[in-house]
């Protein structure tokens, strides 16, 4: 989604991004338009138009521009150990993390905006979920994962209860609420 680096002014596509950003940090994005990031950038409305093809695509580049997080922790040693580092590297991304609030809010708009979606499930949900789910089908390998269970599905497994409760319910997604998932994760996924 990020729009062709070779086709920018440098200084027009910083300032871009910056008002983008800024205005995300103000007013949320919902209040942001193409025209109020033009305005705060000192740009036209059709620069932006000619590099993004969306308000979400120019927000989401300033976001992941921006907000330096990482991808999960990969853990260390043997599998239930390293899925619950990918679990706790979840609480230190959405809760504990400087992007955290905003992130959340991008994921809600996301629902109503499928620019946004694809984009958050191609640059942002993919790259976290693939070191997982290799060690996952390492784990399957090894014998310590039942080898007819899908990768992808047990990834929801772990994560989906995490995200209910950080989009939802508001429950804490804390360190133990982690713990516990893990653990009924671990007993369902053995062989």
């Amino acid at each position: 989604m990020p729009a062709d680096p070779t086709r920018r002014s440098q200084e027009s596509w910083r300032a871009i991004l910056d008002a983008a950003f800024a205005l995300l940090e103000e007013g949320g994005y919902q209040a942001i338009t193409m025209g109020g990031i033009a305005a705060r950038a000192g740009v036209g409305r059709q620069t932006l138009y000619r590099w993004w093809p969306s308000k979400a695509a120019v927000v989401f580049e300033a976001f992941l521009d921006k907000v330096s997080i990482g991808p999960f922790p990969a853990g260390d040693g043997d599998f239930p150990s390293r899925l619950r580092g990918f679990a706790h590297g979840f609480v230190t991304l959405y809760v504990d993390g400087p992007g955290g609030r905003r992130l959340r809010e991008l994921i809600g708009a996301a629902q109503t905006d499928p620019d946004l979606a694809r984009a958050l499930a191609e640059q942002w949900f993919e790259p976290r979920r693939a070191p997982v789910r290799q060690a996952l089908r390492d784990a399957q390998q090894a014998g310590v994962v039942r080898a007819d269970v899908d990768p992808d599905t047990a990834l929801d497994l772990v994560f989906a209860p995490l995200h209910y409760r950080l989009l939802v319910s508001g429950e804490p997604v804390d360190a133990a609420y982690v713990d516990t998932v893990v653990d009924l994760c671990l007993v369902a996924l053995a062989p």
